[in-house]
């Protein structure tokens, strides 16, 4: 079984992913203020064995990308807990490739309402009809707000060469001068 963390206004959700595998709650919530567990009904918007990361934007907006044939952002409404798509992580195109290609393996983060997803790699297929790919690895950072539609990606500063290509886990930090 793994798990995913995600600290929730105060408190520490860690989700299972295993919905409907196990006769057991699929979520627990640690609370640090008085240092109990409980249990919690699934929140997630369909298997977690999809899914690339949870984020939390301002305002307490979950925001998960699930890769399922497709990378489809979804948002999580604070008030009702309905998931709503999005939209589409956007597809790369190289230089010396005649289409766009799928990314995988990037990072996922998200910093005050805005999602970064962070370089990747894609398989690029040799047009020369041998059956041979590629695997390009990519430095790139696309950033949008997912609570603004149509979602309006952006691609800014590159990350430094050797970080790069796939990318294992993202953390956001913000700091709060006295």
């Amino acid at each position: 079984m793994d798990c995913i963390g995600l600290p929730y206004y105060g408190k520490f959700y860690v989700l299972t992913d295993l919905v409907g595998l196990l006769e057991q709650e699929t979520s627990v919530v640690f609370d640090p203020s008085d240092e109990t567990w409980l249990s919690v009904d699934d929140i997630w918007p369909s298997s977690r064995a999809m899914h690339l990361g949870i984020q939390v934007l301002d305002g307490g907006h979950i925001c998960t990308v699930v890769d399922w044939g497709g990378s489809s952002i979804k948002t999580r409404d604070v008030e009702n807990g309905e998931w709503y798509h999005r939209g589409l992580v956007p597809p790369v195109t190289l230089p010396d490739h005649p289409r766009p290609l799928e990314v995988f393996d990037y990072g996922f983060v998200a910093l005050r309402n805005e999602i970064y997803v962070l370089g990747g790699r894609v398989l690029r297929w040799e047009e020369t009809g041998t059956g041979k790919f590629n695997i390009v690895k990519l430095s790139t950072v696309k950033v949008c707000n997912p609570l603004s539609l149509p979602l309006r990606w952006r691609e800014i500063r590159p990350m430094c060469k050797p970080s790069f290509g796939s990318i294992l886990g993202c953390a956001s930090m913000v700091t709060r001068y006295l």
